[in-house]
């Protein structure tokens, strides 16, 4: 999860979603974000080899994991491990403020016999795909070191200095996991074949979103029938394919409607769907507003956020 625009249609060779970093050339993302930055007070679903961290710091989510229900109140948090399906949501469309950051295991990989033994039985392990986060017990220690990252890194720029501190919590975040968890004589589990399966369709949709698509042609990506693709996404996602699409193309539309002059017919074809006025009616059944009211009262928030900054 993140602010506005995080991630980019780059898919790596294990069809995991490409992170935009803050720094391109150091794998770490850190974020403060606000739930009603998405369509319908939901994320999009996706997965990443980055361990992601969300800190809810007012409100309170619903998050899912591999279709796994987690209910997020203020002041707890989640990690997700490496490459599991996931996203946070609102039912009732409430406003939820949270810290986001995600890290590359990567970062850790000082030697081959390091990583495989001490970060791998981590990351690889499918019989943990999260951990629930809240502040008591050595639990409360990980909260802390992840508040202390975005107090450093989150400010852009980072200073110099910002990463060493960031490489030594995390390093102390993953020796908790592993101590705490016991992740050295856990078995480790393959991803079960539906998951794949729906990795596999979501990955066509990002890849094809701004064309025409059919239930068929998402199906067929996933190497199953249309009637088990429906199945798979109500499953893992409580979702439609179809609306699926509809809420990615509406959440990659804004980083072009916020930040360029283009116009809404163009926006629309541009992200496919096919016309102004279906763009504009479907903007605002998700959003409760129009695009250009929308755009407007962010460069306000915008606005005002700046001048807060200067005047400190």
């Amino acid at each position: 999860m993140d602010g506005i625009s995080r991630y980019c249609s780059v898919f790596n060779s294990d069809s995991s979603e490409t992170v935009a970093y803050n720094n391109p050339l150091f794998p770490a993302y850190v974020v403060y974000g606000f739930l009603s930055s998405y369509p319908d007070y939901s994320s999009i679903s996706h997965w990443h080899k980055d361990l992601e961290f969300i800190l809810i710091k007012k409100g309170a989510m619903t998050y899912n994991v591999n279709g796994r229900l987690i209910e997020l109140e203020e002041d707890s948090g989640i990690i997700v491990n490496s490459r599991q399906l996931h996203y946070g949501f609102s039912m009732e469309h409430n406003e939820c403020e949270f810290i986001c950051i995600l890290l590359s295991p990567e970062l850790l990989h000082m030697n081959d016999w390091f990583y495989q033994n001490c970060i791998e039985p981590i990351t690889e392990n499918a019989s943990c795909p999260y951990l629930y986060l809240r502040r008591n017990g050595w639990m409360a220690s990980i909260m802390e070191k992840l508040d202390k990252i975005y107090d450093s890194f989150g400010k852009i720029p980072a200073k110099s200095s910002s990463y060493f501190e960031l490489m030594d919590d995390y390093f102390a975040i993953m020796k908790m996991l592993y101590e705490n968890l016991d992740f050295e004589n856990q078995p480790r589990k393959p991803e079960p074949s539906d998951l794949s399966s729906l990795k596999n369709m979501i990955t066509y949709i990002e890849e094809h979103y701004m064309e025409r698509i059919t239930l068929a042609d998402i199906a067929l990506s996933g190497a199953c029938c249309k009637s088990k693709c429906s199945l798979l996404f109500k499953k893992y996602l409580r979702d439609t394919p179809i609306n699926y699409i509809t809420k990615l193309r509406l959440r990659k539309s804004l980083s072009t409607l916020l930040g360029t002059n283009n116009s809404i017919t163009d926006i629309a074809y541009e992200y496919g769907f096919g016309g102004a006025s279906y763009y504009c009616e479907t903007f605002k059944k998700y959003y409760g507003m129009p695009p250009l009211i929308y755009k407007k009262n962010q460069s306000a928030v915008f606005a005002d956020s700046r001048l807060s900054s200067d005047s400190q």
